[in-house]
């Protein structure tokens, strides 16, 4: 008797777990043929089964919790019932990522001429084999097979190739259309959900497995994470980086001295400055160099190198701005009234606040990435936040700025001269904020 409630209660199970994977696929198929479309509507469907799919996983949790409990299972029953809460939990944490691909679908649905349109990228090959991953990994759990288990486990080196291949056609793009950045952002997040699918789907294979044979098969993986966090904690790479964003800063915030000098009729101290901040600079370029050319080849990162010489190369874009602009104030004396010398100040200000940031910012994100400490990523999202409002202040201050800068007895040349002074302050501010964006794309795995 008591056999056969504990079958009952394994069938229930199974039955629920078979219900939350056919509605996970479902929204698997629908958010590719959502992205292959630009379906806005579509996706914003997926994005309201989320709670559909938490329903399904405190079920499942409590009904094992309670066979657990009341049934008492041992061997391979218990084996079913514990892998039951570890498959609802990443079934759910699939959905997670299919809900990710569909609210970035809402920001590239709006950009006419993409990076699909301009540089004829597809992400469907990626896509298709992240769902045969799924859908195998889901059949060997119906039926207990663990051939086709670990054929899963293998099928993951595919993946990881079409997202290498993904990534360099996205590098390349960029360098013929650097404008669609933006979008590119939103395709890199995309990937990196797609990835996770095909993780998701090895973890559910290798649930089954145990289930079957009751060993682990991931003793090379934990080797291979054992060896990352020993190598983070021996290598300065990490430092080194938050030392770049240090160098940067220090170049940035020298700016409204330069400013203050120029306002001053003061060349002399601008060139002072300029001397300063062209040292400073150099300093970070070489940090580069060594970061670039002695990052160990064949060492396991929490992060893709691609991503983190992407990211290195936008924050140091940010002194590029800083030479720019001190360049403008040697090569040209503008007679402009001295509120809107003030105002450019102001502008100045809130354009390089989000830098007290960043030294911040940098330690939480490969804290995070090191650690997977939840604390550590929600202040990384806070700091990113943080500084996706500055921007927003800094473009209004700019446009109100422009609109004074109007007035006819400036001269034309002094007006254009205005305008551009303007407009590269306010870029600074643009730049941080698409560094921090890179950052966002790191931890969105």
């Amino acid at each position: 008797m008591v056999r056969l409630a504990l079958d009952r209660e394994l069938g229930l199970l199974n039955q629920m777990i078979k219900d939350m994977a056919e509605a996970v696929n479902d929204m698997v198929r629908m958010v590719i043929k959502a992205f292959s479309e630009k379906d806005s509507e579509l996706a914003r469907s997926i994005i309201s089964l989320d709670d559909q799919i938490d329903h399904y996983e405190h079920m499942i949790v409590y009904t094992a919790l309670e066979i657990i409990a009341l049934q008492q299972p041992v061997a391979k029953d218990l084996r079913k019932v514990v892998s039951a809460i570890t498959i609802a939990r990443n079934l759910e944490r699939l959905a997670d990522q299919v809900i990710n691909i569909a609210e970035s679908l809402l920001d590239v649905a709006k950009v006419q001429d993409g990076l699909e349109d301009l540089c004829d990228i597809d992400l469907l090959p990626m896509s298709k084999e992240a769902l045969t991953m799924f859908e195998m990994s889901i059949n060997s759990f119906v039926t207990a097979d663990v051939k086709l288990a670990k054929e899963v486990i293998l099928r993951d080196d595919i993946v990881d190739a079409e997202k290498t291949r993904f990534k360099e056609e996205i590098g390349n793009c960029l360098e013929k259309y650097p404008h669609l950045h933006r979008c590119a952002l939103d395709y890199y997040v995309v990937v990196e959900n797609l990835e996770r699918v095909a993780d998701l789907a090895c973890n559910i294979a290798e649930a089954v497995i145990f289930i079957e044979e009751g060993r682990f098969v991931d003793k090379i993986e934990k080797k291979g994470e054992i060896l990352r966090d020993r190598f983070l904690q021996e290598t300065s790479i990490f430092q080194l980086l938050k030392k770049h964003a240090r160098l940067i800063t220090e170049c940035m915030e020298r700016l409204p001295l330069a400013l203050e000098a120029y306002i001053e009729k003061n060349f002399e101290r601008i060139e002072e400055v300029a001397k300063d901040i062209r040292d400073i600079e150099k300093e970070a370029d070489k940090l580069k160099t060594n970061i670039r050319g002695h990052l160990p080849k064949g060492i396991i990162l929490p992060v893709d190198k691609f991503e983190l010489f992407m990211y290195l190369k936008e924050q140091d874009g940010i002194a590029d701005h800083a030479e720019e602009l001190l360049n403008s104030f040697l090569i040209y004396r503008a007679n402009l009234p001295e509120s809107f010398f003030k105002k450019l100040n102001q502008l100045l200000m809130q354009a390089i606040a989000p830098l007290s940031y960043f030294e911040e910012l940098v330690s939480e994100t490969f804290k995070y990435l090191i650690t997977w400490n939840e604390e550590s990523r929600e202040r990384t999202k806070g700091l990113i936040r943080s500084v996706r409002h500055s921007q927003y202040l800094t473009e209004e201050l700019a446009f109100n700025l422009k609109k004074e800068v109007f007035q006819p007895d400036i001269k034309d040349r002094d007006l254009n001269f205005g305008l551009r002074l303007i407009e590269l302050v306010a870029s600074i501010s643009s730049r941080l904020e698409n560094t921090a964006d890179l950052l966002r794309v790191m931890i969105a795995k």
